[in-house]
């Protein structure tokens, strides 16, 4: 009954969330007819997934004293509801008039996402090491009212120069739904990763047609493992902006030909499309910076076809009205991330050269890849394949979406691979953080180029096309979703039951300042992290662990080193034991081993290091301890 209640509770919060405000945004400006059938929905999500970032970042920055909380954001989604309801009092039948194949995707969207939250049954709690700043971050966003400035009182982080928007989000469901921040977190991540279906289906189906959208929604959402592998690395910042990128896209796009059809004679249209362009344009940004990079071969694109027609047209002052428009005020709806980012990275360009020089060393690290792991960071080979004969198909075929998808995916793959230009400024992304999102021009690129050329192969009427499209969407989609409920790799899961009621102990025994040592995993050598439910300390207890969180290069320089030192003396101490002096000399008070152990190689012993007259055992289930370090001088 309680999971019941539990699921009701975050469904309902969820749904109005994702839904009031972006509907109501539609009913405004005559927009409403310009999307119809599912089309409307997913923009309307998308509209509503990008209110939050830029509402949170705004009254943090115009109001800093507001605070919100769960009675003033149900008052707002009550307000959008009361509004939606009069505003729809003649048309509410509009948002259910989809057509036989519309229903179709409807149901390769829901199961997705029951994919997405079968696969995480019996893990509560999110995975990997950037997971417990997502949390620590919703939790503060909850816990203050407002996104947060630093991660205080958990660690010395400023946040200037880090996307927020994800926690505009997770926060408010934590409010609504009244649940803890690492499931709101959670809720709100697989909702997302299922939702970047979505946004494919939007784009093939406004661009080419909706067979081909059905094929790239179950290839994205059922065949690929990305992006629903996401959930096993904790990459929900980049996974949120991809969301809406999409929708931000053609949004924005429709806005510039709007302009042109409209300026002057419905200069309120015209307006608040450019208002609905900007917002999108801005959440990409603000929930991720990164992948705005990503967005910008794409808004380019647009802009340069819509240029190339109004010259044709003649039609060119509109045109520059409306870009104007859609850019001004996208600069102001990203302003207050913006300015913040840009002071701080101004900041960072005056530090030492010797400071410099680590980071560019880290960065050298960062940067390299390793193309062998192109079929697990990507797609399987069966979908690369597909995507292979789907772009030469698209090529011979002259079909446009197919052609400019492969372009994007070719510029991605260039940023990526920048930094052999030795540049720094040019140094924008890694080639991972590339490789992971290819998955979008791959579905647009199946979607498309695979539906044309299906059709070419049937050579029968369009019913019996459609037919052959529905036998293929249903086969793959059950076979799809069965495999993506596989996409998990247990040991990126830190946090059992059995080291949840150690954390209650930790904090009804333990002083307030009390600091762990745990089991430690360096990413790059000035990048540690924790590798079990240790270091999960900080959000379930209050306390302090010895490792570092994934933004600790925000961090100041001297709380860096000091994290550092600690943390090889911990990982020292699951060689030989032998660092216990330097680690009490450090101020760690007890040594934390979790359920997990360590993934890559020496882990923290419980039973060797119970034989040490240097350690207290104080706490022990059957596969997690808690040692009191008390060293005693010769």
């Amino acid at each position: 009954m309680a999971s019941v209640i539990f699921a009701l509770r975050v469904g309902v919060a969820l749904t109005a969330m994702l839904t009031l405000p972006g509907l109501l945004a539609l009913t405004c400006g005559s927009i409403w007819e310009e999307w119809r059938g599912l089309q409307r929905w997913i923009v309307a999500v998308s509209l509503s997934i990008a209110f939050y970032p830029i509402f949170f970042y705004w009254t943090r920055s115009a109001v800093p004293l507001l605070t919100l909380g769960p009675y003033k954001m149900s008052a707002l989604l009550l307000l959008c509801a009361a509004l939606l309801g009069w505003r729809l009092k003649e048309r509410w039948r509009d948002l259910f008039d989809l057509d036989q194949l519309e229903w179709v995707a409807v149901g390769i969207f829901a199961m997705t996402l029951f994919s997405r939250f079968w696969m995480i049954r019996g893990l509560p709690y999110p995975a990997w090491s950037d997971s417990l700043h997502h949390t620590l971050l919703t939790e503060l966003t909850a816990r203050q009212g407002r996104l947060p400035l630093t991660m205080e009182p958990y660690f010395p982080i400023n946040l200037a120069d880090y996307h927020l928007g994800l926690y505009a989000l997770s926060g408010t469901l934590q409010w609504l739904a009244r649940i803890p921040a690492h499931s709101a977190l959670l809720v709100v991540s697989q909702v997302l990763n299922a939702l970047c279906v979505a946004g494919v289906y939007l784009v093939v189906d406004r661009k080419a047609n909706r067979r081909g959208a059905l094929i790239g929604a179950v290839v994205v959402g059922l065949l690929s493992h990305q992006p629903a592998f996401y959930v096993n690395w904790g990459r929900f910042t980049q996974l949120s902006s991809q969301t809406v990128l999409f929708a931000a896209w053609l949004v924005t796009w429709e806005a510039l030909r709007c302009a042109q059809r409209w300026w002057p004679l419905a200069k309120f249209k015209v307006v608040w499309y450019a208002v609905l362009a900007a917002v999108l344009s801005a959440a990409v940004f603000l929930l991720h910076f990164r992948v705005a990079v990503f967005y910008l071969p794409l808004l380019v694109s647009a802009i340069a076809w819509e240029l190339y027609r109004s010259k044709r047209s003649k039609v060119l002052r509109p045109l520059l009205v409306g870009m104007v428009l859609v850019g001004a005020l996208g600069a102001l709806a990203a302003a207050p991330g913006a300015w913040s980012m840009i002071v701080a990275i101004a900041a960072k360009l005056t530090q030492s050269a010797a400071s410099q020089t680590t980071a560019a060393t880290v960065q050298s690290d960062y940067f390299k890849f390793d193309w062998k792991t192109v079929p697990i960071l990507v797609a399987p080979a069966c979908v690369l394949a597909l995507a292979a004969l789907a772009t030469a198909w698209g090529a011979y075929r002259k079909i446009k979406l197919v052609v400019l998808s492969a372009l994007w995916a070719a510029v991605l793959l260039l940023m990526g691979n920048a930094y052999r230009l030795g540049v720094p400024i040019l140094n924008v992304t890694n080639l991972g953080a590339v490789l992971i999102m290819l998955y979008l021009p791959i579905g647009l690129v199946i979607g498309a180029g695979g539906a044309d050329l299906l059709q070419t192969l049937v050579c029968g009427s369009q019913q019996r096309l459609s037919r052959v499209t529905l036998a293929l969407v249903v086969a793959t989609g059950f076979v799809g979703a069965h495999l993506r409920t596989l996409d998990i790799e247990p040991f990126r899961y830190f946090v059992t039951q059995e080291d949840a009621l150690a954390m209650n102990w930790i904090a009804d025994n333990t002083p307030p300042d009390a600091l762990f040592a745990v089991n430690t995993y360096f990413w790059f050598d000035e990048y540690p992290h924790g590798t079990d439910a240790g270091y999960w300390i900080p959000y379930f207890s209050n306390r302090q662990m010895t490792s570092g969180v994934m933004l600790l290069s925000l961090a100041p320089p001297e709380y860096r080193s000091h994290v550092v030192r600690m943390s090889k003396a911990a990982e020292q101490l699951a060689v030989d034991g032998s660092s216990l002096s330097e680690l009490q000399a450090l101020g760690v008070d007890y040594v934390y081993v979790g359920a997990r152990g360590d993934f890559s190689g020496d882990e923290l012993n419980l039973d060797e290091l119970a034989k040490s007259p240097d350690l207290e055992l104080v706490y022990r289930t059957p596969h997690v301890g808690i040692l009191r370090i008390e060293v005693t001088g010769d």
